[in-house]
């Protein structure tokens, strides 16, 4: 008992002096990132899809990529792409009826540009793509589709 009154009483004489440092507060501003970070751009983009058959087999599709481009140097740059995918299948025959192969899913993209002269460049590129009933799903360049 004695320990936690001697705490409480050292906590009540150290927190005046403690109270009078100003702590660094983190600013969560776009522009103090873009401040700190100024070879950072960051974008956002949406999309949604969905199709049938005329038997009435169909599936769907909804994606969130998180963009992120940064440059290392005026030659060289660095973009990673983060999809949050959701996808599923479902029955329009008769009533709509949605499978039970909803699945939610990140597809990671990154790529590494690397540009020495204006006719030449280099680019190392990393990430995966969605394969579904027989369909390639491609998130490049900010947009999805089927072929």
């Amino acid at each position: 008992m004695k320990k936690i009154l001697a705490i409480i009483a050292l906590s009540l004489v150290l927190m005046p002096l403690v109270a009078q440092y100003a702590l660094p507060k983190p600013s969560f501003s776009p522009y103090s990132m873009k401040k700190a970070l100024p070879n950072l751009n960051m974008s956002h983009s949406m999309g949604f899809e969905a199709g049938s058959s005329s038997k009435g087999e169909g599936y769907y599709l909804s994606r969130y990529t998180n963009h992120i481009n940064y440059a290392l140097s005026p030659n060289l740059g660095l973009k990673l792409d983060l999809n949050f995918v959701n996808i599923g299948g479902m029955n329009t025959s008769k009533s709509l009826n949605f499978g039970k192969d909803n699945e939610s899913m990140i597809l990671p993209d990154f790529s590494l540009h690397y540009q020495p002269k204006e006719n030449l460049s280099f680019e190392l590129r990393v990430g995966k793509v969605l394969m579904q009933r027989g369909y390639l799903s491609s998130f490049n360049d900010n947009e999805i589709g089927l072929p």
